[in-house]
């Protein structure tokens, strides 16, 4: 070897043994780094942690079930025996873990040819699904046949009973405390709400205008307001159970109840819209199912009237909400008809100036729209004419305004001499019978001899000296008489707005006005 040789090798020995070196002192330095915290070079180093123990793999920790504050959990793949799995082994592995398996109460394993069959006693069916989705995770085991019985099985209803209140005592002696701020969040929730009650009037006036929208929103935010406190007292005990129970029960008992008062819960709602669309108010003159009088009062089930005879009529609001309802108070105007018949001898035209006249002159009546009398149709015994007319509905006596003006359009018809048409009958008769007919209106007529008597008759016969109606006989001389009664009668009427104190209408009215207030809760006061 030469020189030159012997150099090249001994440079490719140093480089191959530093290279080794410098490998080794890097993993080294990443061995601790990763292993132990950052020291500075001359500082002493912290003690060894000592070696962890080795876990002994026969050995697998169990929770306890009945400890405090175990975790229970499974593993998420098969669970290994032995490697040759026997059923003694299945049999044996599984005795031991479900005896330990929470809500098990006692088990009993038997295991042929991979096939399980449990019997024994658990708390409810969450743990027996529990116990053989378990079951089914052992390695060996090919078919689960679980027959264990549940409480509600096992026990009997005092028992159930017993159970259930010694989980309340278990709960509430553990945190007793809990209980205490429990009932104090239901008595103070409760305290808020009688007080939220006693003034939402005022609370929620700036919000809602309407009188009995506020009660019943009132009533609704006070209950739940108790809600919540209970609600928020069982969630501090993590009565989370519990909670769902009380919806559960509120949700059924409020269905129940719906059904057993289903009229009273209508007659509610029906008194809510009544109150928020107000179709009338205190005092209005309304008439529905075939009940007339003026609205005393609106409360929660019916509506009380006072009749124009003074008697009080209580209608159910859920009739008024579904029934025609008519109100003659809500416009301050009613139309007022007068139906007369002239025979067809008279002059109609003749007729309809005198009662236009009479309505003309009548100061109770308004005058626009114009009161008339028009030709209302042609009938077989006369003229049917009808008068029309516009007055007050309130501040008047309308029962005598319309006396007055009938008394005053007979007196303007037999000063115009136009009298009703005659009545007619028709008479069946077998054979003869002798009749003599006397002209009626020969009755007064002058004869021509100038005595001033009654003339003669069409037949020749001397007319009768009285004048025969129906159910009355009237002489000529009693017939004037009576026309200048009738005539001063007319003159002296009222001309002007007849007063409503004898109206028994507006006596209605007023005295709804005077006791609405007294009506207990009537909600349509201040609603206006």
């Amino acid at each position: 070897m030469t020189t030159k040789d012997r150099k090249m090798w001994a440079a490719g020995e140093i480089g191959r043994i530093v290279g080794i070196r410098g490998a080794l002192a890097l993993g080294m330095m990443l061995a601790w780094a990763s292993a132990s915290p950052a020291q500075l070079p001359g500082l002493p180093t912290g003690p060894k942690p000592a070696p962890a123990p080795k876990a002994d793999p026969s050995r697998k920790p169990v929770p306890d079930k009945d400890a405090s504050g175990a975790v229970f959990a499974t593993t998420s793949g098969p669970i290994a025996v032995s490697k040759k799995v026997s059923d003694s082994d299945i049999q044996k592995t599984l005795a031991d873990l479900l005896a330990q398996f929470p809500g098990v109460m006692r088990v009993e394993v038997h295991v042929h040819d991979g096939v399980v069959r449990l019997s024994g006693h658990v708390d409810d069916d969450d743990s027996l699904s529990d116990v053989t989705a378990f079951t089914e995770k052992v390695e060996g085991v090919r078919l689960v046949l679980n027959t264990m019985q549940t409480d509600a099985e096992v026990l009997t209803g005092r028992q159930m009973a017993m159970k259930v209140l010694g989980e309340y005592a278990h709960v509430f002696s553990k945190k007793w405390l809990l209980a205490i701020l429990a009932v104090g969040f239901g008595l103070g929730f409760g305290a808020l709400a009688r007080v939220f009650a006693r003034y939402s009037e005022t609370l929620l006036a700036p919000f809602v205008s309407n009188t009995l929208l506020r009660s019943v929103i009132g009533s609704i935010l006070s209950s739940l307001i108790v809600l919540a406190g209970i609600l928020i007292g069982l969630s501090v005990l993590n009565l989370t159970h519990a909670v769902v129970s009380v919806l559960g029960l509120a949700g059924v008992v409020g269905l129940a109840l719906g059904f057993a008062f289903r009229d009273i819960a209508e007659n509610f709602i029906a008194s809510m819209l009544l109150g928020v669309r107000r179709p009338f108010q205190i005092g209005d003159f309304i008439t529905v199912a075939g009940r007339s009088g003026s609205v005393l009062s609106l409360n929660t089930r019916a509506t009380l009237l006072i009749t124009p005879e003074g008697n009080h009529v209580r209608i159910p609001n859920a009739v008024i909400y579904k029934e025609t309802l008519v109100n003659a108070s809500t416009t301050p105007t009613t139309l007022g008809t007068i139906d007369v018949m002239v025979p067809y001898e008279s002059s109609t035209a003749e007729a309809l100036e005198a009662i236009n006249g009479v309505l003309q002159s009548t100061d109770g009546l308004l005058q626009e729209p114009t009161p008339r009398a028009l030709v209302q149709a042609l009938e077989a015994n006369g003229v049917h004419l009808r008068a029309t007319y516009w007055m007050p509905t309130r501040g008047i006596d309308g029962d005598k305004l319309q006396s007055d003006i009938r008394l005053k359009i007979k007196v303007a018809l037999q000063k115009a001499g136009i009298t009703p048409p005659s009545t007619y009958a028709t008479v069946s008769v077998s054979g003869r019978i002798p009749v003599e007919m006397f002209d009626l209106g020969a009755v007064d007529r002058p004869t021509g001899k100038g005595d001033g008597k009654a003339g003669a008759g069409r037949n020749g016969h001397a007319a009768p000296e009285s004048v025969v109606r129906p159910g009355a006989v009237v002489t000529p001389s009693q017939a004037e008489d009576n026309l200048r009664k009738d005539s001063r009668a007319a003159e002296t009427a009222s001309d002007e707005v007849a007063p409503p104190e004898a109206s028994p209408i507006d006596h209605a009215i007023r005295q709804a006005e005077v006791n609405a207030v007294a009506e207990g809760n009537n909600m349509l006061v201040n609603a206006q």
